[in-house]
């Protein structure tokens, strides 16, 4: 698969996007065997509950310059968990995904993403201040 064809594991809500798992009590992600494309109705359901993002994990296809992580050819965040978590002492095993084949950040920084991402929870606050500017 070439570097541009990735999936960004970290996306927001919306139809077409792909449902990854969802946040734990522990928030932690708990990721779904089964990849679900999600429609125009669980985007609207999703948002009547609030927040979709806080509670679940998407995946759509990675926009590389397109979105406002992108820095220096690569995902900004992965890259930035990654430098300032170092220390941590994190489980080994892999979590079982089903976008691995295709993930951005496996394909940026390897099986150390990996490790990383159960413990990551989409932030929208930046989206949310730019819709509130605009209205």
């Amino acid at each position: 698969m070439k570097a541009t064809n990735k999936s960004c594991p970290s996306s927001i809500c919306e139809e077409g996007a792909t449902l990854l798992g969802v946040v734990n009590g522990n928030g932690t992600i708990g990721y779904i065997s089964t990849p679900m494309t999600i429609d125009e109705d669980f985007v609207k359901e999703a948002h009547e509950q609030g927040d979709p993002e806080s509670r679940f994990r998407f995946s759509n296809k990675c926009v590389t310059t397109g979105c406002r992580q992108w820095s220096n050819g690569q995902c900004g965040v992965i890259n930035k968990i990654i430098t300032n978590n170092e220390d941590l002492d994190l489980p080994q095993r892999l979590p079982d995904c089903s976008i691995r084949s295709s993930c951005r950040w496996y394909y940026q920084e390897g099986a150390k993403a990996c490790t990383f991402c159960p413990y990551i929870i989409t932030n929208m606050l930046e989206k949310k201040k730019t819709e509130v500017q605009s209205e």
